[in-house]
């Protein structure tokens, strides 16, 4: 019960938004440990915890990015050597930009999405600064800085914590009186 929180931390950083197999694989985990919990707290807190759990996972995942980019991330002057349109599902274009930058005598290419940062006003051809993983565990955005760990995130993340936490405290007591 102690590693819950940790292990659906750990979990969070399991789901990228690229890659299938870690996702699922990261869905799964988050199930068996809610499941686990859920047993052990009984029905009524149970279900109050794993709600508050599943919405900490969705939470801290980005959040660790943020942090993690924040921390250690290296800023780069880049180019958009090509943009690229697709079709969406629901009718609107995306973007994709290709950027390429140099570090260290070496030229890096990276494909950047809309959600990073790649949007209408950038064409082939532009300057553009990119904030880059070292490690190469995260995926590079565009844009000037990395601002890191937003407090409104920070708060949400240790709300659904200290939720989940009294849920698992309440269920654990609970049952222990019964």
């Amino acid at each position: 019960m102690l590693l819950t929180p940790a292990l659906l931390a750990a979990v969070s950083w399991l789901n990228p938004p690229d890659d299938m197999l870690l996702l699922f694989a990261g869905f799964a985990l988050t199930v068996v440990i809610l499941i686990a919990a859920w047993c052990m707290c009984g029905p009524g807190p149970g279900a109050g915890m794993a709600v508050l759990g599943f919405s900490f996972v969705l939470f801290a995942g980005p959040a660790l990015d943020d942090y993690v980019l924040g921390q250690r991330g290296t800023v780069h002057e880049a180019l958009v050597a090509d943009v690229s349109t697709y079709y969406r599902k629901h009718g609107n274009e995306g973007r994709t930009c290709s950027v390429v930058w140099s570090a260290s005598g070496e030229t890096h290419r990276a494909e950047v999405g809309d959600r990073k940062g790649c949007d209408e006003s950038l064409g082939q051809g532009d300057k553009v600064t990119i904030v880059t993983d070292p490690e190469g565990w995260l995926r590079p955005r565009l844009g000037s800085d990395a601002p890191g760990l937003s407090p409104g995130t920070a708060w949400t993340c240790g709300g659904l914590l200290a939720g989940m936490e009294a849920f698992i405290l309440y269920g654990r007591l609970r049952r222990r009186r019964a």
